[in-house]
């Protein structure tokens, strides 16, 4: 079972089975709509509004969707076996399924988006609008209208100002790893924040790792390994690893050991781009158009990509096996200035660019890919040579390096 949250449509899609589905089957239940068509309630108890953000299933098969322009949470019991037009079990930021107002309180939302239930049933909640994250304890047995127990980027239930430092943040994304580690994907200051056993913490603390940016204080975006532009949905999987939609970038980056890394660490990965400098948007199986809200792995370690620009869900499986380079050595003295290096390059999910950089000069693009070549231009003495591939899931191969002494 899988399910797509289908924001302008204002409802969310079941489809039976990720596996045995073929590209473009329907689907075999909706939520928020009365049947497959764009009708029904934008509000209520079985209603959705057409802005919806984050979705998540709990481990008891609920279904928690975030509802932004109604500024509340539903959740719907056993949601695998609903039939469709379901109505909702229990509302939060709301008092009750009529109210759709926004406020800053314990109980109020303004503009909530990810969501997340961890593995001690505590609800995490990306109040946007109100630059924080709540927490819920005991989630299973609140009812609807609950209180909210701690909340972080404020220092208390009152305050909304947005910011940057330590103790800010505009979140969109939230996940949180076995240990108690939260991740905040930051949309606002591009970045994620790291929170070490984060339901300990008092209320407004500050974060102490920081992903997409070298410190607490730059907050500028850009495109490459180490940074993020406009982050949204975040993914914390069962290996390790953190999986963040860096929208503006158009790609999701892979960080591998997320909860112990340094912060402004280099990510590990990246889908839906060639590389960690390239931001293309194109329809294609490996490329995406504006990856924002949200993003899961199945449990075969799938890793689905709601695709907005281009109304679609991807689905990529998940690699962390580096590709294979081979480099047939060149001879380790010439006179020319030039020299010709080739090679070979494997991996199961395909390889899509074999790079070279010839000593502190720039990263280029050798000519083709499972068998490439390229001509490197050498100095007089000596030359260093280092050669990579990089495959379809954004895995980089060992470095290999050749020398060459130009007489």
């Amino acid at each position: 079972m899988y399910k797509r949250q289908d924001e302008g449509n204002g409802r969310v899609l079941r489809y039976a089975s990720v596996a045995a589905l073929s590209n473009g089957a329907g689907a075999e239940a909706v939520f928020g709509k009365q049947s497959f068509g764009n009708n029904g309630a934008t509000a209520g108890q079985q209603g959705l509004s057409s802005q919806l953000r984050g979705l998540f299933i709990d481990r008891r098969g609920g279904l928690w969707v975030a509802d932004r322009d109604n500024n509340r949470l539903l959740y719907f019991e056993v949601a695998v076996y609903r039939s469709s037009y379901p109505y909702a079990d229990r509302v939060l930021g709301q008092p009750d399924f009529a109210t759709t107002s926004s406020g800053t309180t314990a109980a109020k939302m303004d503009w909530p988006q990810g969501v997340w239930v961890d593995t001690a049933d505590r609800l995490w909640v990306a109040d946007y609008g109100n630059n924080r994250v709540l927490r819920f304890d005991s989630i299973s047995t609140k009812p609807s209208g609950a209180l909210a127990d701690g909340v972080l980027g404020q220092t208390d239930f009152v305050s909304s100002g947005g910011g940057a430092g330590a103790g800010k943040c505009a979140p969109v994304g939230v996940c949180v790893s076995p240990d108690g580690t939260l991740f905040v994907g930051d949309y606002n200051n591009n970045r994620v924040m790291r929170f070490p056993n984060a339901a300990s913490l008092a209320n407004g603390a500050n974060a102490t790792g920081v992903l997409g940016q070298p410190d607490f204080v730059t907050t500028s975006g850009g495109t490459s390994a180490t940074k993020i532009n406009t982050p949204g949905g975040v993914w914390y999987t069962a290996s390790g690893s953190l999986w963040v939609l860096d929208s503006d970038n158009i790609r999701a980056l892979r960080f591998d050991n997320a909860s112990t890394i340094p912060s402004g660490s280099a990510a590990s990965g990246v889908v839906g781009q060639p590389d960690f400098v390239t931001s293309d948007s194109a329809a294609t199986n490996r490329s995406l158009g504006y990856p924002y809200y949200f993003l899961t792995l199945d449990s075969s370690g799938n890793l689905w990509i709601p695709d907005s620009a281009n109304n679609r869900v991807l689905r990529f499986p998940v690699d962390a096996t580096k590709p294979l380079l081979g480099v047939v050595k060149p001879p380790k003295s010439v006179t020319k200035k030039k020299i010709k290096i080739t090679g070979t390059a494997s991996d199961q999910f395909g390889i899509v660019r074999v790079q070279y950089k010839v000593g502190n000069g720039a990263v280029k693009n050798a000519s083709g890919t499972t068998s490439w070549s390229f001509s490197a231009k050498l100095v007089k003495g000596n030359n260093k040579i280092k050669n990579w591939a990089i495959n379809s899931v954004g895995n980089i191969s060992a470095v290999k390096t050749v020398k060459v002494r130009r007489k």
